[in-house]
């Protein structure tokens, strides 16, 4: 691992992680790692940190500033099978020792990025696949009524177009499908905290009542990167004394939160976002690249956004970013037009990052589909044909398959039933 030594002035968004790491993860004071000669040996790459410093740096990058406030960003780096944090950059302008990391320690709600967390992996666990076909009309969920961000609906899309397209009706459609239970226990699975008012279908787009963190975002996405196995994210690999002696040391904590099969259907899904959907700004020169994006609306509406995101993954390498104003008004928001976009610094820091790194591919080799499943369209106006006959034909297959998962979900609990009640009745005697 890197060394801390010379990095504590070079590096200082890093190395306030660092302190951040042993004070919550291993119980020391900010004193002692800073004072007390220890040799921290950690997963930084200077390279990549150095990438990752510069585009913050690139006001070019970023929206214009607003009237006393620059827009603000983060951004993390994570290497997917190791869980270890290569780079991290907590914000812009001057930087405050010990400071707010918006990298860490952020909680904003990240829009459409939580799509396939919350949604599209626990619908592909239940039986629905990227052909099925989804609900994309003006509807009410109780006193809810989500909307597609462009205004329009097409009817009925398959799995694969709602997530290209980012189509936000279809999304909640399907979490009432599957039940906002499953999708709640899903984004557990993925490492991202949540609480209880966290419990609705809103959560389908990211709604939240607290947020979340680029660092959280990325830890999740890493799974999707890693075949549905998910590595701890953390920078620190091992704390020695200044005579060698070991007082502390990261130990792997991996788990698996979704199958392989899953896992590449989501990348699938999301390659197709990077090459023909809402998020080809990310796309890498010359390197696979999967992603989302997610844009989060002003409070009380209106043109504009609070928040911008993207978290993307090429096979080696995993990032997040998000940017914002830490104060939201009528003064200071991100305006919906511009070309500055979270997307665009994932590209940049990406392409920067992995420059020299050998072009690996993504292994989709459980993914039956050569060519996206789309449903048929017009080729003049892009909505979808009218064939009630075959969309007939296909809810009748996609209803005939959940009448079957039904059933055996029913089956499975009555086995588990007959298993209690004959454990119970040995224990307790009777008939």
């Amino acid at each position: 691992g890197k060394r801390l030594d010379n990095d504590t002035k070079r590096f200082p968004h890093y190395v306030d992680y660092i302190l951040e790491e042993a004070v919550s993860r291993f119980g020391l004071t900010a004193n002692e790692v800073l004072n007390g000669g220890f040799q921290i040996h950690t997963e930084l790459d200077p390279g990549m940190q150095r990438a990752v410093e510069s585009a913050f740096k690139n006001d070019d990058l970023f929206p214009p500033r607003g009237k006393d406030q620059i827009v603000q960003g983060g951004a993390v780096l994570i290497d997917p099978s190791t869980g270890g944090i290569r780079a991290l950059v907590g914000g812009r302008g001057k930087h405050t020792f010990r400071g707010f990391n918006r990298a860490s320690q952020l909680k904003r709600q990240p829009g459409s990025t939580m799509k396939p967390l919350a949604v599209y992996t626990p619908a592909l666990e239940t039986g629905y696949d990227l052909d099925s076909p989804l609900l994309d009309k003006p509807m009410s969920f109780g006193d809810y009524r989500p909307k597609n961000h462009d205004g329009r609906y097409r009817g009925e899309v398959t799995m694969y177009e709602a997530v290209v397209d980012s189509l936000n009706v279809p999304a909640v459609w399907l979490l009432d499908q599957i039940g906002v239970d499953r999708g709640v226990e899903a984004v557990r699975r993925f490492g991202i905290p949540l609480d209880g008012k966290d419990h609705q279908l809103a959560l389908a787009l990211g709604g939240m009542n607290r947020g979340t963190s680029p660092l959280h975002m990325a830890q999740a996405y890493s799974a999707f990167a890693n075949q549905g196995i998910m590595v701890e994210a953390h920078a620190i690999r091992r704390i020695e004394k200044p005579d060698g002696e070991l007082i502390a040391q990261w130990y792997k904590k991996a788990v698996r939160v979704t199958s392989r099969e899953v896992a590449q259907k989501i990348t699938f899904m999301l390659k197709g976002v990077v090459e023909e959907g809402t998020g080809t700004l990310a796309k890498i020169p010359g390197r696979p690249t999967a992603g989302k994006t997610g844009t989060t609306q002003l409070p009380g509406g209106g043109k504009g956004s609070k928040d911008n995101w993207f978290v993307g993954y090429t096979p080696q390498l995993v990032g997040a970013v998000w940017i914002g104003f830490d104060k939201t008004d009528a003064n200071h928001y991100l305006s919906t037009s511009s070309s500055q976009t979270a997307t665009r610094i994932f590209r940049e820091i990406m392409t920067a990052s992995l420059k020299g790194e050998p072009v690996k591919s993504f292994d989709l080799s459980l993914v039956p589909w050569q060519t996206p499943p789309k449903g048929k369209r017009d080729a003049d106006n892009g909505e979808e044909q009218k064939n009630p006959e075959e969309w007939g034909t296909k809810w009748q297959k996609e209803l005939e398959k959940r009448r079957k998962m039904l059933e055996n979900e029913i089956k499975k609990r009555q086995k588990e039933w007959e298993k209690r009640f004959e454990e119970w009745r040995k224990r307790f005697g009777g008939g």
